[in-house]
């Protein structure tokens, strides 16, 4: 009898040990931890944004989900794109960069870049400035704007107090403000250089776009010798040769070697960026400042250049959604304000432009300005492009050429340039 029950307690111990392992079995593997996804996010070094803030950043984002992970590197901006490039033709990028957003066109070509709109929230997406989304290629947004910069008028309140609304308000404001030797009218770069800024602002100022749209959102034909573009040239050579109005020997200057005249308090009107508060400062500016939107021609919107660095999404990345992630924890406003406060840009998002530390005169003006502005062609010749129209600048103020003719001339070169008949 103690052997039958001790054989029946056996022979009803084994289901309940097949069970029991089971069981372990299943709990174990329910305990097993997930693999973890880390994002490695090459950081651009700006000024004013500290290692304190990359690294609290980082801390703050990697204490929310364990399974969700970023690395921060920080790079300095004159290394950023060779360590790009190299960490790409090693078959190791990062999951997402900073870059300046032109390097999205050689990304773009060589087939290297993922569509962020994939990874990054709806509500992230819907939340950044419409005027800041200059990374868009073929018609698609490819790059976040992460640091974007509009343009606006500045105006020496002790020579200047009208704001103008047009172009041509401007022009007679710059008339009776002017006073040479002892102050002037305007501001305006004339020497040869990398930067087209200053024609642009009255180019989109005019209306002008500098390439027609194909279609499939491709650029077309040049079309700088537009009527937009012969007003805006017409109207420039007028301001600096007809009027008199800017600074003297501005055909021997760039933009930073004409706008000390500005902070110096010896021009009235100035168009201009962001670091004209820190430059005003450094030079002991004392006079009254008003800060504007620069103005359109009549019958024509303000249309302020924007310029802005982006962030691309790299489709060899490893965890890509965890990037997405990233970027949505990073653009809340208290973490992305922060951000823009460091690096003295205005916010790109629309929760960020709220917080008090953007409620001044400037950084109003700023957002004001980036809701309507718009930004360079993103077209891979354009450093040929803007040699050919600063060309075709010098030569009216030289008196060489007449605007429509030194701009038919410019258009027929960058059309070369892009192969386009």
């Amino acid at each position: 009898m103690r052997i039958t029950r001790g054989a029946k307690r056996f022979s009803w111990a084994l289901p309940l040990a097949g069970l029991l392992a089971v069981l372990t079995m299943a709990l174990a593997s329910c305990g097993k931890p997930v693999a973890k996804a880390t994002a490695t996010f090459f950081w651009a070094q700006y000024d004013g944004v500290t290692e304190d803030y990359r690294a609290s950043l980082e801390a703050a984002f990697n204490k929310v989900d364990p399974n969700n992970q970023i690395d921060i590197v920080s790079v300095p901006w004159d290394q950023l794109h060779d360590k790009l490039t190299t960490a790409l033709a090693g078959g190791a990028p990062p999951d997402i960069s900073i870059i300046g957003t032109r390097w999205l066109l050689e990304f773009y070509g060589e087939k290297q870049l993922a569509d962020p709109t994939l990874y990054v929230g709806k509500d992230t997406l819907a939340d950044i400035i419409p005027g800041t989304k200059e990374g868009v290629v073929n018609g698609k947004l490819m790059g976040i704007p992460v640091a974007a910069g509009a343009r606006f008028l500045a105006i020496n309140n002790s020579l200047a107090t009208d704001v103008p609304q047009t172009m041509e308000d401007l022009e007679k404001d710059a008339i009776a403000a002017n006073k040479p030797p002892d102050h002037y009218g305007l501001i305006m770069p004339g020497k040869k250089n990398t930067e087209l800024t200053d024609f642009a602002y009255y180019f989109y100022a005019a209306g002008g776009d500098f390439f027609a749209k194909n279609p499939d959102g491709s650029f077309g034909k040049s079309t700088v010798n537009s009527d937009a573009g012969v007003q805006a040239l017409t109207f420039m050579n007028k301001l600096a040769n007809v009027d008199k109005v800017v600074q003297p020997g501005y055909l021997a200057q760039t933009r930073m070697e004409a706008h000390p005249v500005f902070y110096a308090g010896k021009a009235a009107y100035v168009m201009i960026g962001a670091w004209v508060d820190s430059a005003m400062k450094q030079a002991g500016s004392t006079f009254p400042v008003t800060y504007a939107q620069i103005p359109g021609f009549a019958g024509h919107p303000s249309t302020p250049l924007i310029i802005t660095d982006s962030i691309a999404f790299f489709s060899g990345g490893k965890a890509l959604p965890t990037a997405g992630k990233f970027i949505d924890f990073w653009y809340k406003p208290e973490w992305k304000g922060k951000f823009d406060q460091l690096a003295g840009f205005p916010p790109v998002t629309e929760s960020a432009s709220s917080l008090p530390a953007f409620n001044t005169p400037m950084y109003k003006a700023m957002g004001v300005a980036a809701q309507h502005a718009k930004g360079w062609p993103l077209i891979a010749t354009w450093d040929q492009c803007q040699d050919a129209i600063w060309d075709a600048i010098s030569k009216v103020y030289l008196g060489q050429a007449t605007p429509k003719a030194a701009l038919d001339a410019a258009a027929a070169q960058i059309d070369k340039i892009n192969n386009i008949q």
